[in-house]
């Protein structure tokens, strides 16, 4: 694997999904850092989202009927998401993920799992 260089586009793509606190699209995230590196393309931020992947510094979520949005990896681990039923956001719910034991299917490993609820988040609630 080739040597990762430290640019400052990459630390403004990690900057904008630590400080979004929710999983992001690629368009989201490169309209939040253009308002800090203006000329960044999305073509770069695709780059970039693809080296963080590889690094384990951020994961991608990929539920069917959305794209894939992205979000900081951290020391707590995987954690259960919302998917709003009205405006469609993905959101990271500051809740621990259920623990779940893993059965032995057919000579299968299993060695993670995925927490996904639906419903309406505070903002088209109106709170």
């Amino acid at each position: 694997m080739a040597m990762i260089r430290k640019t400052r586009q990459r630390e403004v793509l990690k900057q904008v999904l630590e400080e979004a606190n929710r999983p992001l699209t690629p368009n989201e995230i490169h309209e939040l850092a253009q308002q800090s590196y203006p000329a960044i393309g999305l073509r770069t931020v695709y780059r970039h989202l693809n080296e963080l992947s590889d690094t384990m510094e951020i994961a991608g979520i990929d539920y069917p009927g959305l794209p894939v949005h992205y979000e900081k990896v951290d020391q707590n681990g995987s954690r259960p998401h919302l998917i709003c039923r009205e405006c469609r956001r993905v959101l990271a719910l500051p809740i621990a993920e259920p623990q779940v034991p893993y059965p032995e299917v057919d000579g299968h490993e299993i060695s993670g799992h995925e927490v996904l609820y639906y419903g309406v988040c505070k903002n088209c609630r109106g709170q």
